[in-house]
């Protein structure tokens, strides 16, 4: 019996694994941490996608505090520079968020530490990865708009960030099977991602065939062989890779592929590619307005 309850404890975090929920007058995140379903005034953003959804709602007034990255800046960029922060997103500094006596942290599925901490603290904690899939970014959007007094501005972006998805898969309908490509992780060893990543998701919901599918690992290495067999028309860098010289001459069987054939390497900012915010769907038509004004110009 004890063995049946704790799977059925498991199924039931599994459910929440992926999005919002609102039960029992509660909100439910990840791992089945919850919180109560009421307006928050002070929130401390640990994940940037949370707090670029605010400012897209409007709620950034409720920001006391966030934690910034290694790698790249957070959107506005010119005024988040200007709140308070708490460290950095893989290290936040625990005395520095109790100091500024938030009602609500929100973190990401890669900070379960300092969530745990921070609930031995009486302070409320949501976890809420958007990073899995287009729907949770959606769930978000309505979840923060409840508790931060902004739901007629949650309806309106929900219902603009539908249609954008809305719109790009329409363009999936009419390019399948016309485009094969990937998105690199790295250049050496060339790494792409796989189906199940947002960046997997971006090539699927814009008619890109992702030669990586089929191999193992959700950071697969794509060896010349494999390169070469599949001659990927499309090739899109993301990371740390700055420019198409950068992955030709990481390898040299790039070449041999139509997508350096016909100047079809592009560049994206990983930032807005693998931050789980409403403006990840701007970074997709941006990146397909690209790669449609490359393939129009031949």
């Amino acid at each position: 019996m004890k063995k049946l309850i704790v799977f059925i404890c498991m199924l039931v975090l599994g459910v929440n694994s992926f999005s919002l929920e609102i039960k029992d007058n509660k909100i439910y995140g990840e791992k089945g941490y919850n919180i109560q379903l009421k307006e928050y005034k002070r929130v401390i953003a640990i994940d940037p996608a949370v707090v670029e959804t605010m400012y897209l709602l409007g709620a950034e007034d409720r920001i006391v505090g966030i934690a910034g990255t290694n790698r790249s800046k957070i959107w506005p960029y010119d005024k988040t520079p200007k709140l308070t922060s708490v460290g950095n997103t893989s290290k936040p500094n625990i005395e520095k968020i109790i100091s500024l006596e938030p009602d609500l942290v929100i973190v990401n599925g890669m900070s379960l530490g300092i969530a745990e901490t921070l609930r031995t603290k009486s302070i409320p904690v949501l976890v809420n990865d958007t990073t899995k899939n287009f729907d949770s970014i959606l769930d978000s959007i309505k979840i923060y708009g409840e508790i931060f007094n902004k739901k007629v501005e949650g309806e309106k972006l929900y219902a603009e960030t539908q249609k954008k998805i809305d719109n790009l898969k329409e363009i999936k309908s009419l390019k399948k099977g016309t485009m094969r490509g990937m998105i690199l992780y790295s250049t050496s060893p060339m790494m792409g991602f796989d189906a199940k990543s947002l960046p997997g998701q971006i090539l699927d919901i814009i008619g890109i065939e992702n030669i990586t599918v089929g191999l193992k690992g959700s950071r697969p290495i794509i060896s010349p062989e494999y390169l070469l067999a599949k001659n990927p028309n499309i090739i899109i860098g993301a990371m740390s890779i700055n420019s198409a010289d950068d992955i030709v001459n990481a390898n040299p069987f790039v070449k041999e592929t139509d997508a350096a054939k016909n100047k079809s390497i592009f560049i994206v900012d990983s930032a807005k590619i693998l931050r789980g915010s409403p403006r990840i769907f701007d970074a997709i038509e941006e990146l397909y307005g690209e790669i449609e004004k490359c393939q129009n110009s031949k």
